[in-house]
């Protein structure tokens, strides 16, 4: 199915619909980035969109893809985004572009690079100062688009609606005005990521509002959360574009009856995060990182794969092109339909096809397969599915068999079981109707597609369990059983079916390791006695080991620990933690030189205030170590509140006031004596469920986080002095009150600090290593190289799986980073995104004179060795 396409003379959107030179269109647009693809790959993958059916692809732009530190930009080889958008245009696609500036998408920082927040530029807001770096990042984007025959749409910005924008409709217009001096032409959308139209698009004139929609895809509410949007846009005379949504075509098909004008699953094309690009978010409890295989199930694989969702892919894309301008234009109808199985809610939806017809959606959302009844005509329809009823459209009376292919004089059906094709044009001669004749696999068969004459009417009956033509007049139709029609490319000169070739079969190998290295840092920088965060040393992107001196104490205290963190004292590995911004306590010690190794793992690519390394712009490493020499329970607690005595003041333990008060309020009092000899002291809160606000010797502190249960209140005490903790404890229905700790220590002095990015990896893996075999063994807290054998592998994509448990690895594939990994084991952190053992080795970057896989591996149970046991490629 290649339908006629050339560069857009004009995009414009008018009476509820989308017109590219001037014929109306609806389009079904995959999410594919090439930022995640090898460029060799490029042309390949945009293919297989096209080839689906498909007529669009969105595409993000990183901002902080191409400006790789202030000022330094990059917009060549595997960044060169004009030539992507030119093979684009080649394959006969058009782009929806999404330039941001933020993007989301699992990204680093959401696209934003991190020496915005270094800097303390507010993000995402009406501020002179953000818009000054958006205007140089517009400045060099936004004529790419413009100048690419491709572009039929430009997203500004990506779901506002989930960020606290002070003044969203300055910002957006600021942002459309930007585009509009850089002439861009075509329409400019704003996306809404929770409904709120108002303020993902500011109301900005001249930007069109879209949503997107990630439903479950078994929900009855699909149709009607929909049907909300497109009745109020239709009042304003635009369509409703869905720019995000899931992948299943069952609920892009729902969408559809709903009337959407743009359908965008994300994503159908995987890909993989290269470099140090990951991003960490709010998929977990509420922290997740994001894994470097990007794979949300989309109908093509990291690797390119066609995966079965390809199929229903073609299917529906064939249909809306047979139906072209007429479905593009139709509008919702209404429809009577019962079934057997639990309708969507508010019932069946119908679409009326401009010019004449309907087409009615029998959408069951339900477990179980039933049957459904539109007049006196009955539909089986599976579980999970949403076949399309025609009726009333060229020539065709009824449809049960849903179409698959319009070209000139045929239309080509396809069946899931017995159906029926009612044509009302007569068959020119007896003759003709009685011509009816089935094949499958070049065997000429018979009976598959019976036909009889009802007065003017012509029905047909196709089994649905072979290929089979029939003529009605002028008028040709083939039938074909669904999962033909999913492999159907089109129809040949005589007219007869072409199909793809059947799927390759999976080649799979097992790599050896040749050997192992031991790791070296590269040279440190004294910084002071703070451990400046990386950002603010010009690292946006990598590893760091901050070394210092400390103190013996009973525990290890990290602050605002974001990210990975690996510690050590004099060689002793104390742990690897993931502290989501907040504190990390890791055993004892006796002091000495002090390592913590920090990985930005990636800046998050979402806002949520649960978590410090949580928030957009929150930036990576610690604040500061320290050695815990003493650890206070204070006590006695006296009480006061509501409902209790003046004096004197009760003394309970810490939450231990009863009251049949709702909301349960007290205000709870102990002095504790402190150390002459510590200079920090950190409140603990294990356990706490219930609201409590912090106030040290009259100093307020504000509530605490139960998600990150630390307060340092180091400023409001004096060493050798008592102080006076008041803690305000606020309960409904007896949340629990936890145990109160009062840390006390020294903090580490003295610091260096060692930084690697990608560049200074690639020097440090060509360390010389020794012959080593699986399994690869390493102790507690060791990092190590792991070189794998290449030898005779194929220069083809391959995707690799690691097996084995408690090792964190990096991947460098030639040279590249290719990706990262956290292998099984008990202190792995929630990852999300994709698979946590895999990454994808691109066929592009294969060399003809030998290939190298290098992983960086760190065992990182405090108590357990890490070990590779297995490393399987599929291609």
């Amino acid at each position: 199915m290649s339908p006629s396409w050339r560069p857009p003379l004009n995009v414009r959107i008018a009476d509820g619909a989308l017109f590219i030179d001037d014929e109306p269109r609806l389009l079904l647009c995959a999410s594919l980035f090439y930022f995640r693809i090898a460029r060799g790959s490029w042309r390949e993958r945009l293919r297989a969109v096209r080839e689906s059916g498909y007529t669009c692809v969105d595409v993000y732009f990183p901002w902080n893809h191409h400006e790789l530190e202030p000022g330094v930009w990059d917009f060549s080889g595997e960044r060169d985004v004009r030539t992507f958008l030119e093979m684009a245009a080649e394959e006969g696609l058009w782009v929806v572009a999404r330039p941001g500036p933020y993007i989301c998408s699992e990204w680093d920082g959401g696209a934003l690079p991190a020496w915005l927040a270094a800097e303390g530029v507010p993000l995402r807001q009406n501020d002179a100062r953000f818009l000054s770096h958006v205007r140089a990042w517009f400045d060099r984007i936004l004529p790419i688009l413009r100048e690419s025959p491709a572009v039929a749409l430009v997203q500004l910005e990506n779901e506002l609606d989930f960020f606290d924008c002070e003044h969203p409709s300055g910002y957006v217009a600021a942002l459309r005005d930007m585009a509009l001096e850089h002439g861009i032409g075509v329409p400019l959308v704003a996306c809404a990521g929770q409904g709120d139209l108002a303020r993902a698009g500011g109301e900005v004139a001249g930007v069109v509002p879209a949503a997107n929609f990630y439903p479950d895809d078994a929900s009855t509410a699909i149709e009607a959360t929909a049907a909300v949007y497109q009745r109020h846009l239709a009042e304003r005379g635009l369509p409703l574009l869905v720019t995000e949504t899931n992948r299943t075509h069952v609920t892009l098909r729902r969408l559809l009856s709903a009337g959407a004008k743009l359908i965008g699953p994300y994503l159908q094309a995987s890909g993989n995060d290269f470099g140090f690009t990951t991003a960490t978010n709010n998929w977990g409890s509420p922290l997740a990182l994001l894994t470097s295989d990007y794979d949300f199930g989309g109908y093509l694989s990291p690797s390119g794969v066609r995966r079965e969702e390809y199929g229903e892919a073609r299917l529906l894309a064939g249909m809306i092109d047979a139906l072209g301008p007429s479905l593009a234009l139709a509008v919702p109808a209404e429809v009577s339909v019962t079934a057997d199985f639990p309708l969507p809610d508010g019932g069946a939806r119908a679409l009326a096809l401009h010019g004449g017809g309907t087409l009615v959606a029998l959408a069951n959302p339900g477990g179980a397969p039933g049957t459904a009844r539109i007049g006196d005509v009955e539909v089986a329809v599976p579980a999970r599915s949403c076949p399309f009823v025609l009726m009333d459209w060229g020539g065709i009376e009824l449809a049960t068999a849903e179409l698959r292919l319009a070209a000139a004089g045929t239309l080509v059906f396809s069946c899931d079981g017995p159906s029926q094709v009612i044509v009302t044009a007569p068959p020119a001669s007896e003759e003709a109707l009685g011509s009816v004749e089935a094949q499958a696999s070049g065997e000429v068969l018979s009976g598959d597609v019976e036909a009889e004459r009802d007065g003017d009417r012509v029905i047909f009956r196709p089994s649905g369990k072979a290929v089979g033509s029939a003529t009605a007049g002028d008028l040709r139709l083939i039938f074909l059983p669904r999962t033909d029609a999913a492999r159907l490319r089109g129809l040949d000169e005589h007219g007869a079916p072409l199909f793809d070739d059947p799927a390759e079969v999976v080649e799979e190998r097992h790599l050896a390791v040749s050997g192992t290295a031991p790791f070296t840092p590269p040279p440190a920088r004294e910084i002071g006695d703070v451990p400046t965060r990386p950002e603010h040393l010009g690292a946006y992107r990598g590893f760091a080991w901050y070394a210092a001196d400390l103190s013996p104490g009973r525990a290890l205290l990290l602050h605002g620990a974001s990210d990975v963190l690996s510690a050590r004292v004099d060689g002793d590995h104390l742990g690897t933690v993931t502290p989501g911004g907040g504190f990390a306590l890791l055993p004892g010690h006796r002091g000495g030189r002090l390592e913590v190794r920090t990985e930005i793992w990636g800046h998050p690519n979402f806002d949520d205030a649960r978590l410090p390394a949580l928030r957009l712009g929150s930036l990576r490493g610690f604040d500061a170590a320290t050695a815990i020499t003493a650890v206070h329970v204070p006590h006695p607690w006296r009480v006061s509140g509501p409902g209790i005595g003046a004096a004197p003041a009760p003394v309970t333990s810490w939450g231990a006031w009863i009251t049949a008060r709702r909301p349960a309020e007290a205000r709870y009092a102990a002095e504790q004596a402190t150390s002459a000899e510590a200079d920090t002291w950190v409140l603990e809160f294990a356990g706490l469920g219930a609201l409590v606000e912090v106030s040290v010797n009259g100093t307020g502190f504000g509530p605490v986080n139960p998600l990150v249960p630390y307060v340092d209140v180091t400023s409001a005490i004096t060493p050798g002095a008592p102080a006076r903790i008041e803690l305000a404890l606020r309960r409904w229905h007896g949340e629990p009150a936890g145990e109160v700790r009062l840390l006390e220590g020294r903090r580490a002095t003295g610091w260096s600090v060692a930084l690697a990015g990608e560049p200074e990896l690639r020097a440090l893996s060509a360390a010389p290593a020794r012959p080593a075999t699986l399994p690869v063994r390493l102790r507690a807290g060791e990092l190590r190289w792991v070189r794998l054998d290449l030898a005779d592998l194929p220069a083809r994509t391959w995707s690799a799986t690691f097996t084995g448990h408690d090792l964190k690895l990096t991947a460098l594939f030639n040279g590249r980073v290719v990706g990262r990994l956290w292998l099984p084991g008990d202190i792995r952190p929630e990852l999300a995104g994709g698979s946590p053992d895999r990454l994808t080795l691109p066929g592009p970057w294969f060399a003809d004179g030998g290939n190298e896989l290098v992983l960086l591996a760190e065992a990182v149970h405090p108590d357990d060795d890490g070990e590779l046991t297995a490393v399987t490629l599929r291609a």
